[in-house]
């Protein structure tokens, strides 16, 4: 069905907040609520989207932390594939287990237990 005419109709602001609830209840947009309800068609009510829960904050100096270990990677993975002959493999496993040690740092740093607080240390 092609729509090409269009019906304007002023509302306050109080109907139209109504209508947009309504539309949104039966998830439907403005238009087809209004086209449902002049044609005759019966609404049902639907029920609304599940909204995803907000993500918790993370703390910066960890990203940005994190952020660096990512660059080091690929900076060790750029060299290893550009120098595939001359690459000393003891040289990329040091370096490996440099980043290595780095993560396991920071997930020390970050982890659960840690950030919770001690009940010896309210002595």
């Amino acid at each position: 069905m092609v729509r090409n005419k269009w019906v304007h109709v002023k509302v306050s602001d109080d109907e139209h907040a109504q209508w947009r609830q309504l539309a949104e209840a039966h998830g439907v947009s403005v238009a087809d609520l209004i086209r449902r309800s002049v044609g005759g068609f019966q609404l049902t009510r639907r029920t609304p989207p599940v909204r995803r829960k907000p993500s918790k904050r993370v703390d910066p100096d960890l990203i940005r932390e994190l952020g660096r270990i990512g660059n080091n990677l690929n900076q060790i993975g750029r060299w290893a594939n550009t120098y595939k002959s001359d690459a000393e493999a003891d040289q990329v496993l040091a370096a490996l287990i440099a980043l290595e040690r780095d993560l396991a740092e920071i997930r020390a740093e970050h982890s659960p237990a840690r950030l919770q607080p001690e009940a010896d240390d309210a002595d």
